[in-house]
């Protein structure tokens, strides 16, 4: 056997075993991340020529395809000359902390309670939204300043249990919060008590009373809810919004998009074959919302300025769709644009 050694981008090759190639591929993904192109011929030593161009292939998809095809036939009695391409994957799947979150995701929202002896915040920065009573002070931008100057590397947006004390000297406060699986409290350098310590429930910050800790645990667990998110005309893009926290705060809307793709199912290989995608631009839409609200202040507005709302809606037809898609996306002259998929299944993502 050969050994075959696949460049990062384009790879020439002339008459080697085609079982050589398929080693070095499978050797290749082992740290390649991305699809690959296959565009040449395979011969058969004096019985047979087949042309062969594959696109799109990724590591599953190779190993599956390519362990049948060595079982029908085998793959070192044929010769392969032509191309492998490597095409890098451009898209980086966003993975959004989850502490702060409260254990919820974007379709759901958590409903704000106000009991005896505990606090429970909406979801979306709900330190703060804890902070805030027990000061009697807004400290929500100060705040959002705070836990976006760290790095990307270091957990950018994100409040976590261990940045208490840091918070604490940098806002003069005396926060705490309590651990009731060993009773302490965090950070223990704090002099004077406040009456209300956090607690951290399915990652979500609460307060409960210093004085009432199992009393306070017991009612965020009674009253915890978790409710589904309404849409509606009014809070269309706040629905949205939230999509850029703990991505890049700094964002501005116009390099946010939010995509949808409807695909069928192919009869015989039930491959799911796209055949249209939409793709709203965030900014124009709060543009266009703004004007409907401004002209219509009430809640009476004529139904052909909704139907006005397609004009910031951008439609793809046909099983290019996504190359459609993302040749529109190239003529956006940023670093860097974020999609965020409806309902994204796998594939969509």
């Amino acid at each position: 056997m050969n050994k075959i050694e696949l460049a990062d981008d384009e790879t020439l090759i002339e008459n080697a075993l085609f079982s050589d190639v398929i080693k070095a591929i499978s050797d290749k993904f082992k740290t390649f991340k991305g699809k690959i192109k296959i565009d040449g011929e395979i011969v058969e030593e004096g019985n047979h020529r087949q042309y062969m161009s594959l696109l799109g292939f990724n590591a599953k998809t190779f190993h599956n395809i390519f362990s049948n095809m060595d079982k029908k036939s085998d793959a070192s009695d044929w010769y392969f000359t032509g191309k492998i391409i490597l095409m890098k994957d451009n898209f980086q799947e966003i993975k959004r902390s989850r502490v702060g979150r409260g254990g919820t995701d974007l379709l759901k929202k958590i409903n704000e309670y106000e009991g005896e002896n505990c606090y429970i915040p909406t979801d979306g920065h709900c330190f703060v939204k804890c902070v805030n009573p027990v000061l009697n002070e807004d400290y929500t931008r100060e705040f959002q300043e705070y836990i976006n100057g760290f790095s990307k590397a270091n957990r950018k947006g994100v409040m976590t249990c261990a940045r208490m004390k840091e918070f604490n000297k940098k806002f003069n406060t005396l926060f705490q919060i309590y651990n009731p699986k060993n009773r302490h409290f965090h950070p223990r350098d704090v002099h004077d008590e406040l009456d209300w310590v956090f607690y951290l429930h399915n990652s979500h910050f609460c307060l409960i009373r210093r004085s009432q800790k199992s009393l306070g645990i017991q009612e965020i667990e009674d009253n915890y809810e978790q409710v589904w998110k309404m849409c509606t005309d009014d809070n269309a893009v706040t629905q949205v919004s939230p999509l850029k926290l703990n991505v890049l705060s700094s964002m501005s809307d116009d390099a946010l998009f939010a995509w949808d793709c409807e695909t069928y199912s192919e009869k015989d290989t039930r491959r799911a074959i796209p055949y249209a995608c939409t793709l709203i631009n965030l900014d124009k839409l709060r543009k266009k919302l703004e004007t409907i609200k401004n002209i219509f202040p009430t809640d009476n507005v004529p139904e052909e300025f909704y139907d006005k709302l397609m004009n910031v809606v951008e439609l793809f037809v046909g099983t290019d769709c996504i190359d459609q898609m993302l040749k529109y996306l190239g003529q956006y002259d940023r670093k860097r644009l974020i999609l965020i998929s409806h309902n994204g299944s796998g594939f969509d993502n």
